[in-house]
Protein backbone atom coordinates (compact mmCIF):
# COMPACT_ATOMS: atom_id res chain seq x y z
CA UNK A 1 0.00 0.00 0.00
CA UNK A 2 1.65 3.63 -0.89
CA UNK A 3 1.62 5.94 1.44
CA UNK A 4 -1.00 8.37 0.54
CA UNK A 5 -3.60 4.82 0.74
CA UNK A 6 -2.44 4.64 3.96
CA UNK A 7 -3.55 8.28 5.07
CA UNK A 8 -6.64 7.87 3.40
CA UNK A 9 -7.53 4.38 4.94
CA UNK A 10 -6.61 6.34 8.42
CA UNK A 11 -8.90 9.48 7.61
CA UNK A 12 -11.59 7.95 6.32
CA UNK A 13 -14.24 10.43 7.14
CA UNK A 14 -11.96 12.84 4.33
CA UNK A 15 -12.69 12.19 0.64
CA UNK A 16 -9.56 12.61 -1.41
CA UNK A 17 -9.26 13.45 -4.91
CA UNK A 18 -5.58 13.52 -6.57
CA UNK A 19 -5.93 15.66 -9.79
CA UNK A 20 -3.86 18.03 -11.96
CA UNK A 21 -3.82 21.92 -11.08
CA UNK A 22 -3.39 23.88 -13.92
CA UNK A 23 0.03 25.48 -14.41
CA UNK A 24 -0.84 28.75 -13.72
CA UNK A 25 -1.01 27.16 -9.80
CA UNK A 26 2.23 25.04 -9.89
CA UNK A 27 2.80 26.42 -6.05
CA UNK A 28 -0.33 24.89 -5.62
CA UNK A 29 0.12 21.35 -3.83
CA UNK A 30 -3.27 20.85 -2.02
CA UNK A 31 -6.67 22.24 -1.16
CA UNK A 32 -9.34 20.93 1.21
CA UNK A 33 -13.01 22.11 0.52
CA UNK A 34 -15.42 20.95 3.56
CA UNK A 35 -14.82 17.14 3.52
CA UNK A 36 -13.02 17.07 -0.08
CA UNK A 37 -9.18 16.95 -0.23
CA UNK A 38 -7.86 17.83 -3.55
CA UNK A 39 -4.24 16.72 -3.85
CA UNK A 40 -2.13 18.01 -7.13
CA UNK A 41 -1.24 14.28 -8.42
CA UNK A 42 1.46 15.73 -10.23
CA UNK A 43 4.15 15.84 -7.15
CA UNK A 44 6.09 13.35 -6.37
CA UNK A 45 4.28 10.61 -3.64
CA UNK A 46 6.80 12.41 -0.96
CA UNK A 47 5.02 15.66 -1.56
CA UNK A 48 1.59 14.41 -2.10
CA UNK A 49 2.13 12.58 1.39
CA UNK A 50 3.11 15.45 3.18
CA UNK A 51 0.28 17.43 1.42
CA UNK A 52 -2.47 15.01 2.45
CA UNK A 53 -0.91 15.34 6.58
CA UNK A 54 -0.97 19.21 5.96
CA UNK A 55 -4.54 19.58 4.76
CA UNK A 56 -5.73 17.28 7.11
CA UNK A 57 -4.02 18.87 10.05
CA UNK A 58 -6.07 21.92 8.54
CA UNK A 59 -9.32 20.00 8.08
CA UNK A 60 -8.92 18.75 11.85
CA UNK A 61 -7.72 22.17 13.80
CA UNK A 62 -8.56 25.25 12.28
CA UNK A 63 -11.60 26.63 12.69
CA UNK A 64 -13.38 26.98 9.77
CA UNK A 65 -12.40 30.13 7.93
CA UNK A 66 -11.04 30.72 4.88
CA UNK A 67 -7.04 30.90 5.01
CA UNK A 68 -6.44 32.03 1.37
CA UNK A 69 -5.19 35.47 2.74
CA UNK A 70 -1.71 34.81 2.92
CA UNK A 71 -0.96 38.46 4.64
CA UNK A 72 -3.02 37.22 7.77
CA UNK A 73 -1.61 36.38 11.33
CA UNK A 74 -4.18 33.80 11.90
CA UNK A 75 -3.65 32.31 8.52
CA UNK A 76 0.29 32.23 8.89
CA UNK A 77 0.16 30.54 12.03
CA UNK A 78 -2.12 28.24 10.94
CA UNK A 79 0.08 27.34 8.06
CA UNK A 80 3.03 26.77 10.36
CA UNK A 81 1.14 24.84 12.67
CA UNK A 82 0.00 22.54 9.22
CA UNK A 83 3.60 22.39 7.72
CA UNK A 84 5.14 21.17 11.71
CA UNK A 85 2.94 18.72 11.80
CA UNK A 86 2.93 17.13 8.04
CA UNK A 87 6.94 17.28 7.87
CA UNK A 88 7.07 15.19 11.87
CA UNK A 89 4.44 12.66 10.92
CA UNK A 90 5.47 11.86 7.17
CA UNK A 91 7.87 9.93 8.35
CA UNK A 92 5.83 7.65 9.76
CA UNK A 93 4.17 6.68 6.39
CA UNK A 94 7.02 6.85 3.97
CA UNK A 95 8.81 4.33 6.05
Amino acid sequence: MIPTERIEDQYYKYRFHFVSFPEELYFLHGYINGMDIYINKNDSIEKQTETCLHEVVHAECDTGKNLMDHRSIKTGRAEFFANHIASRDVRRYLS
